[in-house]
């Protein structure tokens, strides 16, 4: 089986779970011995036993990076320069791509996300292939319900020309329905994974209490609910400190609103951390936070439980369909969200006890299933 993987994000070049899934997914249909192709928008050197990258110059990356840092999804084409470059370099990616898989025999396309759409589309056209789309989020998502039309009229193109659609949750799969009315048995469910192994953390008691938050710092991701929350936590326990790990658009406001709670010498920013670093985070950390609006995914709470970390997370986030020992609650429900925080901190045989359940549930939510649910769509 031979497959063309069309990917933008993927390690160096990672600012989510999209990357991380595409890492561990290629990996391991290699490993499976799937051929895989893949192509990049950038030029750096990366390699996986048995991988043959196909890769070029291209400002892609950055530019998507840039626009997840809108503040709004006011749709400015014409006028917006950010936008325009976006759409510049999403025609480039397909003019590459369609040049590159001229050059290689595949089976298969298998796209991923809206970024990669025209190129698949156009593939294709030209090959007679079939197509794979695998979503991770709609442009509903990432934007809190506020979206660029025109990024959403892509990825509706792209879900409708493809063969099968892959989500990453039920839950986004029952969005793409609502949102594009796509046929339900056009849609496949394969969750994200973890390797557990990867997170030997060695719990770490400093005798403070930590809440640890990761994630971009949007809209999206509701972090103003947890802060409004942990304003609760403070009041009733003395030693309790939030870190919020991250970069993105709400920085400022969440800082803000940090100082109006009189929080500002309990609550940490400390930006984007290396992934390298975040071992000892997590080893001092009592409780992980998932406060999400909306997450069609949500890999990092794997991440955290893969740490020994008791987790919460929302009620509206795909990795909650997986899990059942976590902690969950509604996004805007703060005083809920505060008492299951104060429990974790207060109770350590609940705490000990929640994060060691979760670990062993690790053990059937693997990149190795994930793979071979594709590998069986390839085969249809």
């Amino acid at each position: 089986m031979k497959v063309l993987f069309l990917g933008w994000e993927f390690p160096p070049h990672s600012v989510g779970g999209l990357g991380t899934h595409s890492y561990n997914i290629v990996k391991t249909l290699s490993e499976k011995g799937v051929i895989v192709n893949v192509i990049l928008p950038f030029k750096e050197h990366i390699e996986i036993n048995g991988v043959n990258f196909l890769t070029f110059e291209s400002r892609l990356f950055e530019s998507m990076y840039d626009i997840s840092s809108r503040k709004n999804g006011k749709d400015m084409a014409g006028e917006n320069a950010l936008y325009k470059d976006v759409f510049n370099e999403v025609e480039e990616y397909k003019n590459r791509a369609v040049e590159l898989s001229s050059k290689i025999d595949f089976d298969v396309i298998q796209a991923n996300d809206w970024v990669t759409g025209r190129a698949a589309i156009a593939i294709k056209k030209n090959t007679g292939k079939k197509l794979i789309a695998t979503i991770h989020s709609t442009e509903y998502d990432r934007t809190a319900g506020k979206p660029w039309e025109s990024i959403s009229k892509e990825e509706k193109e792209l879900i409708d020309r493809a063969d099968t659609v892959v989500t990453v949750s039920r839950r986004l799969k029952e969005e793409i329905i609502s949102l594009y009315k796509t046929d339900e048995k056009k849609i496949s469910v394969i969750y994200n994974a973890i390797n557990k192994e990867k997170f030997n953390v060695i719990k770490i008691s400093n005798g403070q209490k930590i809440v640890l938050y990761v994630g971009r710092l949007s809209v999206q991701k509701g972090i103003d609910n947890l802060i409004k929350a942990f304003s609760v936590v403070a009041k009733k326990n003395g030693d309790a400190l939030l870190y919020i790990i991250g970069e993105g658009p709400e920085l400022s406001n969440l800082i803000n609103l940090s100082i109006n709670l009189e929080l500002a010498d309990r609550i940490i920013f400390l930006g984007r951390v290396p992934d390298e670093d975040m071992e000892a985070l997590y080893s001092i950390a009592n409780v992980f936070v998932m406060p999400s609006v909306s997450e069609p995914f949500g890999i990092v709470a794997l991440e955290a439980i893969a740490s020994n970390v008791p987790t919460i997370v929302s009620s509206q986030s795909g990795v909650s369909e997986v899990i059942r020992n976590t902690l969950k609650v509604d996004f805007w429900d703060t005083e809920q969200m505060a008492d299951l925080i104060l429990g974790l901190l207060d109770y350590s045989e609940i705490n000990s006890e929640l994060s060691k359940e979760a670990y062993k549930e690790l053990d059937s939510i693997t990149w190795e299933k994930a793979a071979e649910k594709f590998i069986e769509l390839y085969k249809k």
